[in-house]
């Protein structure tokens, strides 16, 4: 009896002396024989790291969606300080109503629903907290619980935590969670994540990290789980750690049943079979065992299907849907390759199992991935987050202070990954269309994975400094704020880490840093010195750069002059971006043979087959520039200078990274692709219009840029053939000798080394008897919230003849030039229940121009949502000045005046509208173009209105003027959605009503106003959403509205309330 109460009472400190077995109880984490304890391999002297060791004891209560249970916790303080008080995460505190995630969701103008647990503050809750058996006092902040310990725990020391808890799930609310409740095919699916009592952790650099949750990161200790999760026993359970009593829960003959190959021709989404029939009151228990890790976690559903593959005495298991399974056949033998790929390139994968579920997420746990879709759109899916258990499982940085170092470093393994495995062209199965096999580009994983959305931002000065805490980048939600590029420039910044060191160092020293810091912590300063220390290499300057600034590399080809010799050249380079890099460039003959140079940055010049070159060591202002004595075969003459033929480099603009610039020209096929960085784009295409007056028109459509950021042209050219025109009685009599060709051109730029956010454009356009020319400059805020334009405008048309173009060819004086300065500012805001834009327009008569007039015009437009209901309303103003307005540009009562409609194809010119539909008289039309003060019941209606002197006037156009209209939208309460025509058509219903006033003198006399007009009635809109295959053929809407209302009783009509009609393109607005 004394021997027994000896070792129970020597039991805490056994562990020391135990053979190392992670997969089985008793805790061995802190034995001598564990590799990767901290203890055992002291990445530094000064290092230490706190130990846990969590049992954990919960059962589910389906009704109820909660779990309860136990939880006991050794922690061991192996810092060199007292604690006087501890700190917790309750996690799930954040997804409730009065958080500090709640409050961030609402500053960035979300209106947040809540689930019923959620609701009512349920996320989760501790009682009985005692340490070492006593009672203790605490304080609770939202997700952070704090502990005041009766006494300090000494450095070196142990104590023990007993608490009692629940947690509960919820999935109705739509603040984004990963612990969730979701229906899977009539059961519910249970994925439990961050799901208990975490203690935080206490380090060398902070202190206590007590972070707030606010939805992105974590950080954990390592140590030891041993969790039992009791749950009814027909769900299929598997998380973190080995489970220790598997063919307990997974008996043989029920393990043939559940596996995955059972239904691998079963159609897609069909009804799942019952293997284990739900019992009430039937419940089973998943012990489970897991060492080397600092979180612990698990996924449930009753028609989970097991696959199953193995590596080097690693299990790879895949957790899939039944109704899922047929795409779901090789997700184990893919989770395999993972784990082989990254194993054998970066280290060796520490734990013996790894997971892959199907589970309508995409999170990473220690030997647990959630994921979601089918073969082979979830292979990059499942390379990123199974990556994730290299550096976030294995190497445990602080995520919430700086997520750089996990997610950025597992976006750099996802490309590299794919990579390995199917190739440097991510994996796709041939599209059944021949227009997308033909059409659609193939994408490279490493330029989609990473270097496309750093390269994006970076190119126009968008790009985050990495050096940022997970939540501090602006108070965005998700990847906003610039939060994207601790994925994209981090992963961006390893690839050019290998451009510096070479291949063979580069991945020797990534090695070096996995398996110095596995199972540990490192910071940034700790990944740099490892780096550092194993190359020999001073790269202080590369992670200044890369790490703390928003410095971009940019590289240009300057000039190239012949050399004093035969062969001989001389290439000048450029550096035109503030950050330094070594330069590796090529020279090919005209035979295609390739030379190629490195010139060093500094002392050190990778391992290479390049000639090395002298250094060029400068930054910013010092040595911009660099020429390079090169010498090629003397028989042979130069033909091409390239700059990193490998596109690795980072470069920004590649545009003046080759003698002969890269233009690539394609079919413009109208299909999304990712652009490419390496040359400059242009598409082209026959293009066919037709107008009533010139008849069919011919001819070709070019548009081009660079990156999708640089050097937008637009061009169009036509060819009149006078075929199938459509004359009304205007135009016939206005009949001459038609315009034999028509242009539109534009381009536009952002000015980058000008201002950040500034944009410089220029069109012209001669197009149905128009003449137009235009000039801009725009600049935008960094958030694309706000901007301010400064304009000149020239319009003209020569003759007659050209009005006989118009829809309204009295409204437009021929041989007139109306030349405008004009200024816009436009501003987007959210708010709790929507969100809206207003634009203020100041207009002033310009420089030979033959009119005189100015105006300042405000818009504010509002989309609320309210439960189902959408409602929009639009506030208009303008007050105008001046002795001779151009008649195009005055303010019209019931939409768009000439000018406006000039920028649509549609409304530009007649032959799409019975003639009868459009023009200005005593009877109401039936079609209105959205704008003005936007009245549409009295659309091509005089609108006549008696003056003070009791004159009958026109009130259809004026220069001054208000009005309000609203649209009450039923989309989504009765929305009209054909299973077959959903994704082209959409038909949307709506009530309307609009009111406004409009001036009636004329520009010489005092002002006065018209009578006010208003209508209400229904409205009908169909979007044609998609055109075939053509995913770039913007949205066309046909509106149809019955403004069954009017308060002015038109001149050809007896009632107030009547059936009206008219058509229109685009919503009003």
């Amino acid at each position: 009896m004394k021997k027994l109460i000896v070792l129970l009472l020597l039991a805490p400190f056994l562990g020391s002396t135990q053979s190392y077995d992670p997969l089985s109880a008793p805790n061995t984490y802190a034995s001598k024989g564990n590799p990767n304890y901290w203890k055992n391999k002291q990445v530094h002297a000064a290092y230490w790291q706190q130990d846990v060791h969590y049992t954990i004891d919960v059962k589910l209560d389906l009704n109820e969606d909660k779990l309860e249970g136990t939880e006991r916790l050794i922690y061991t303080n192996n810092s060199p300080f007292e604690l006087k008080e501890l700190f917790f995460h309750l996690y799930q505190n954040a997804f409730q109503p009065g958080s500090y995630y709640d409050d961030l969701q609402k500053n960035n103008g979300r209106k947040n629903v809540y689930g019923k647990n959620e609701s009512q503050l349920l996320g989760t809750q501790v009682e009985g907290l005692t340490v070492d058996g006593q009672s203790v006092k605490t304080e609770l902040d939202n997700t952070v619980l704090k502990v005041m310990l009766n006494k300090p725990i000494p450095a070196g020391a142990q104590v023990k935590i007993d608490l009692k808890f629940k947690t509960w799930f919820d999935a109705d609310g739509n603040v984004r969670r990963r612990m969730k409740v979701f229906d899977s095919f009539g059961s519910k699916h249970y994925d439990g994540v961050h799901w208990y009592p975490r203690i935080a952790v206490f380090d060398a650099k902070f202190g206590w990290t007590t972070d707030q949750h606010l939805g992105r990161e974590f950080y954990g200790d390592f140590g030891c789980f041993d969790v039992n999760l009791t749950l009814p026993s027909n769900y299929v359970l598997d998380g973190t750690g080995f489970l220790t009593n598997r063919n307990e829960v997974y008996p043989p003959e029920l393990r043939k049943k559940l596996d995955v190959k059972n239904f691998a021709t079963k159609p897609w989404n069909e009804a799942p079979s019952v293997i284990t029939p739900f019992v009430e009151g039937s419940f089973k228990t998943w012990k489970f065992h897991a060492e080397n890790v600092h979180d612990f976690a698990w996924t449930a559903d009753p028609n989970y299907r097991i696959g199953e593959a193995e590596w080097n005495g690693i299990k790879c298991y895949s957790l899939v849907q039944e109704p899922h399974a047929a795409g779901w056949q090789n997700a184990a033998s893919y989770v395999a390759k993972i784990i082989k790929t990254f194993s054998e390139d970066f280290g060796m994968y520490t734990y013996h199992k790894m997971i892959a579920a199907d589970a309508r997420d995409g999170m990473e746990y220690p030997m647990l991935t959630l994921d979601g879709g089918y073969d082979p759109g979830y292979r990059g899916l499942f390379v990123h987050e199974i990556g994730h258990n290299w550096f976030f499982g294995q190497v445990g940085n602080n995520e919430t202070y700086r997520a750089s170092m996990d997610e950025g470093f597992t976006q750099f393994l996802t490309a590299w990954g794919l990579e390995a495995i199917d190739g440097d062209t991510i994996f796709s199965y041939p599209s059944k269309s021949w227009y997308h096999q033909k059409f659609r580009k193939p994408q490279l994983a490493r330029e989609t994975r990473v270097y496309y959305g750093y390269i994006r931002d970076a190119l126009v000065f968008q790009d985050a400094v990495l050096n940022t805490h997970s939540d501090g980048f602006g108070g965005a939600l998700r990847h906003g704020g610039g939060y994207g590029h601790v994925y994209y420039k981090t992963a961006t910044m390893l690839y050019n880490m290998q451009y510096v060191l070479g291949d063979s160092l580069f991945l020797a020293a990534m090695q070096n840093y996995f398996q110095e810091w596995k199972i540990a912590h490192p910071y940034f300063e700790d990944f740099r010195n490892s780096i550092i220390q194993f190359t020999g290499v001073d790269l202080n300057w590369f992670f200044d750069q890369w790490f703390t600034t928003t410095k971009r590399i940019d590289y240009g080809i300057k000039k190239v002059k012949k050399g004093d010799s035969d062969g001989a050249y001389e290439v000048t380079f450029k550096r035109k971006g503030r950050m330094q890099m070594p330069l590796d460039f090529s020279a090919y003959d005209e035979n295609g043979e390739e030379y190629k140079y490195h010139i060093p940055n500094g002392w050190f010049a990778k391992e290479t087959d390049a000639k090395v070159l002298d250094r060029w060591i400068g930054w910013d202002k010092l040595k911009p520039t660099y020429t390079a004595k090169i010498k090629i075969d003397s028989t042979s003459k130069l033909d091409l200078i390239q700059i990193d033929p490998s596109n690795r480099l980072a470069d920004v603009n590649q545009l003046d990274n080759r003698t002969n610039q890269k233009m690539r020209f394609r079919f413009d096929h109208r299909l999304q692709n990712t652009a490419d960085r390496d040359a400059y784009e242009i598409f082209s295409r026959p293009d066919f219009w037709y107008n009533g007056f010139d008849g069919l028109k011919a001819g070709v459509y070019f548009e081009g840029d660079y990156f999708d950021k640089l050097h937008f042209i637009d061009f169009s050219w036509w060819y009149n053939t006078m075929m199938l025109e459509n004359t009304n009685e205007y135009t016939g009599l206005l009949r001459g000798n038609n315009d034999i060709y028509s242009y539109r051109l534009k381009y536009s730029t952002p000015l980058l080394n000008v201002m950040e956010g500034l944009d410089f454009g220029l069109g012209s356009k001669f197009l149905d008897g128009y003449f137009e020319n235009k000039i801009w400059f725009k600049k935008s805020t960094k958030s694309n919230k706000s901007s301010i334009t400064l304009g000149f405008k020239t319009m003209y048309r020569p003759d007659a003849e050209s009005l006989g173009y118009l829809i309204l060819p009295t409204e437009w004086n021929a041989d007139q030039w109306n030349n405008s300065l004009n200024v816009g500012l436009r501003h987007k805001y959210k708010y709790k229940y929507g969100s809206g834009e207003i634009k203020l327009g100041l207009r002033s008569s310009s420089l030979l121009s033959d009119y005189n007039y100015s105006y300042a015009r405000l818009e504010v437009i509002n989309r609320n949502k309210w439960k189902k209901l959408d409602w929009k309303t639009r506030f208009f103003a303008q007050y105008g000045a001046g002795d001779r307005w151009a008649p195009e540009s005055q303010l019209f009562l019931a939409g768009a005046n000439p000018e406006e409609m000039m920028d649509n194809k549609y409304m530009r010119s007649v032959g799409f509208t019975p003639n009868s539909w459009t023009g200005i008289g005593s009877d109401l039309g039936h079609f209105q173009y959205g704008g003005g003060l936007n009245i549409r019941a009295f659309a091509g209606y005089l609108a006549p209105s008696e003056n003070e002197d009791g004159l009958v006037r026109a009130s259809y156009a004026g220069f001054s003027g208000a009005s309000f209209s609203g649209e009450l939208d039923f989309n989504r309460l009765i929305g009209w959605k054909p299973r077959k025509l959903s994704r082209s058509l959409h038909l949307a219903t709506y009530l309307f009503g609009d009111a406004g006033i409009i001036n009636l003198n004329e520009t010489y006399e005092s002002f006065e106003l018209a009578d006010l007009r208003a209508d209400a009635g229904l409205g009908l809109a169909l979007t044609v959403k998609r055109f075939w295959k053509l995913e770039k053929v913007k949205p066309l809407v046909i509106r149809a509205d019955f403004p069954l209302v009017v308060n002015r009783i038109p001149a050809t009509e007896s009632q107030y309330v009547g059936f009206r009609w008219l058509l229109g393109i685009e919503r009003s607005f």
